[in-house]
């Protein structure tokens, strides 16, 4: 069985972006990236999830979601994050950001980027219920200029895609169905030529890894937030495993997980946990009157492509940063 090599060695718990209202909150991160601005300055950003703090029978964040892009000073994390302005902001929550290869009519391959987001709908009276969701994909060479160019299926969320370190172009692609008769969300995988061949039925036909990581009808669920790939038949999933805690006061608890998977066999192998909200220390806590969401931590993803540094959603109310080492 392979070793979890990699150990959180040292949390922070951001400060509240100062363009975020009081009555807002920014949770659930994406990966941090370096990205160059227009005079080729480098800067550090990720995607942050904003919205309105309340949840209740009568209020929600469904629709008024976005994910917008903030620098992250990774020298001094005392600082607020800074809304970085040669990024466009989407409507949706729970971005991924990464970098991939894509094949031009020309047959010249270009470096872009690819942003996904999820943009849920609520029922028209029944602002706290999710109606539908898809996953949308954004693509393009400058994060101001990214252009729609795929979704994933409905009701399917936590689809994370990650470029080959052998063929060019190549993709890997995990989903995470939450159908009917399965109760429960696992992870699935397929590997696409570029990606000109994403789509909703690709994603939706992947094979599960393994069926029994989450049981059908199982009391735990579970997905991939970020991919590192680590060979040309292995990949190193940072994914989050979840549960609920208590029936009493709607408790759930999220924790972040390392995984092993070999392509090549077909095995998906837990490496271990990387952290739980205990983690970090005391914050602010989604005002959720239905679930207590004071047990969550979910993964954002690591530092430009690489786990040594990674960000998290904490609580549901902040957001997170964990310096991670090899064992």
């Amino acid at each position: 069985m392979p070793q979890n090599h990699y150990e959180l060695t040292e949390t922070f718990l951001l400060p509240k972006p100062l363009d975020i209202p009081e009555d807002y909150i920014g949770y659930n991160p994406s990966a941090i990236w370096t990205v160059n601005d227009k005079s080729d300055k480098p800067h550090d950003i990720l995607y942050v999830r904003v919205e309105p703090d309340h949840l209740g029978s009568d209020s929600s964040h469904l629709g008024k979601s976005r994910v917008r892009p903030y620098e992250i000073d990774l020298i001094d994390l005392r600082k607020p994050l800074k809304p970085y302005p040669e990024a466009d902001e989407q409507i949706g929550e729970d971005a991924s950001l990464t970098r991939i290869n894509r094949r031009l009519a020309s047959g010249a391959i270009e470096r872009i980027w690819l942003l996904s987001c999820v943009d849920a709908k609520p029922f028209p009276f029944k602002p706290n219920e999710v109606r539908t969701l898809r996953t949308r994909y954004y693509a393009g060479k400058k994060l101001d200029r990214l252009e729609h160019i795929a979704d994933g299926p409905v009701l399917m969320k936590d689809i994370r895609i990650s470029e080959d370190l052998i063929d060019d172009t190549a993709l890997h692609v995990y989903g995470r169905p939450r159908k009917i008769d399965s109760g429960s969300g696992n992870i699935t995988y397929t590997k696409i030529n570029g990606i000109e061949d994403l789509d909703e039925e690709v994603i939706s036909q992947a094979p599960y890894i393994d069926e029994k990581l989450f049981p059908k009808w199982g009391s735990s669920w579970g997905g991939v937030n970020d991919i590192i790939p680590m060979g040309a038949d292995n990949n190193l999933l940072l994914g989050h495993r979840a549960w609920k805690t208590d029936q009493d006061d709607g408790g759930v608890h999220y924790e972040a997980v390392l995984y092993d998977h070999n392509i090549k066999a077909k095995r998906i192998t837990e490496l271990g946990i990387l952290a739980t909200a205990s983690a970090f220390s005391e914050g602010h806590v989604k005002d959720n009157v239905d679930v207590n969401l004071s047990d969550v931590v979910f993964p954002g993803g690591g530092y430009n492509g690489n786990l040594n540094i990674v960000s998290f959603g904490v609580r549901d109310g902040a957001i997170g940063v964990g310096l991670v080492q090899k064992k």
